[in-house]
């Protein structure tokens, strides 16, 4: 039992080394790990690629770690590589500072866009290495989800003696918006009239249409939704509509008729003065001459 007691001492020390080395082994892997976490940067939202519908802003939340946001240009201020702020670009331009973690409003036009934040020193010298996050966007004033829909609510098909004719439609899903040169964005557009697979008017925002001198007989109307840059959505979406002109369209416009018959008036009323006149002078009787 002694020598059986004197033999496992030494084997305790041996384990008791080992664990000792282990720990030591251990210490010495994960510690330079933790002193080399440096800054870091995020972005939580928006999602990457997402629809912002609505012409609603851009809300931007992010999260920095391992860094501190100050204001540059203090009075006094001393550089630290552990310190500084954030600079926030919109399609590769500039937009601003960032010395807060809190979220971001950003109003962008229709299109696609990129937003880029980068971690800077209080001199705005980019970190090295660089410490950078950005994030694809879609802005829309349309909805940012659903499927476009149009309906020709006026006129309804069939015959009527109209040449000049207002068209109404409605649309769902989708936001009629003016053309200045945009990027297309999901769900917004304009509206184009075809008479007989003819463009009859340029791309509208408006919901109302006006055409005017239809032709006699069985004629098409075609309203269309475009994107921006007035090319046809996919799939399609249009409506038709066909109505019967019935009766000549008048050729002649009614300031010319209005005119005309105003001169015709003048002239009969000239007749009648000069038949009054000459009939007056026949009906007196003629005065004796004087002695």
């Amino acid at each position: 039992m002694a020598r059986s007691r004197k033999r496992s001492a030494p084997c305790q020390a041996a384990m008791l080394g080992l664990t000792v080395l282990f720990g030591t082994f251990l210490l010495a892997v994960t510690s330079p790990s933790v002193a080399a976490a440096g800054p870091s940067l995020s972005i939580l939202a928006p999602a990457n690629d997402q629809v912002i519908g609505n012409g609603t802003p851009v809300i931007l939340s992010f999260a920095v770690s391992n860094f501190v946001l100050v204001q540059p240009g203090r009075v006094g201020q001393v550089a630290n590589a552990g310190e500084g702020h954030v600079d926030l670009y919109v399609d590769g331009a500039y937009s601003r500072l960032l010395i807060r973690v809190e979220p971001v409003s950003l109003p962008l036009g229709s299109g696609p866009h990129t937003i880029r934040l980068q971690l800077v020193q209080d001199n705005g010298t980019p970190l090295s290495p660089d410490v950078s996050a950005s994030v694809r966007i879609v802005a829309s004033h349309g909805p940012a989800a659903g499927t476009p829909t149009l309906t020709i609510v006026s006129p309804r098909p069939g015959p009527t003696i109209a040449h000049d004719v207002y068209f109404a439609v409605e649309v769902t899903n989708f936001t009629l918006v003016d053309s200045y040169g945009q990027s297309n964005a999901p769900n917004e557009g304009h509206v184009q009239l075809f008479l007989n697979a003819v463009l009859n008017q340029e791309p509208r925002a408006y919901d109302l249409g006006f055409i005017v001198d239809m032709p006699d007989g069985n004629n098409t109307v075609t309203a269309r939704l475009v994107n921006n840059d007035n090319t046809p959505l996919s799939p399609d979406v249009s409506a038709s509509v066909t109505i019967r002109i019935q009766g000549a369209a008048d050729p002649i416009g009614s300031e010319q008729v209005t005119g005309g018959v105003s001169i015709i008036l003048a002239l009969i009323l000239v007749v009648l003065l000069l038949r009054r006149r000459k009939a007056i002078g026949r009906l007196s009787p003629e005065r004796p001459a004087r002695p």
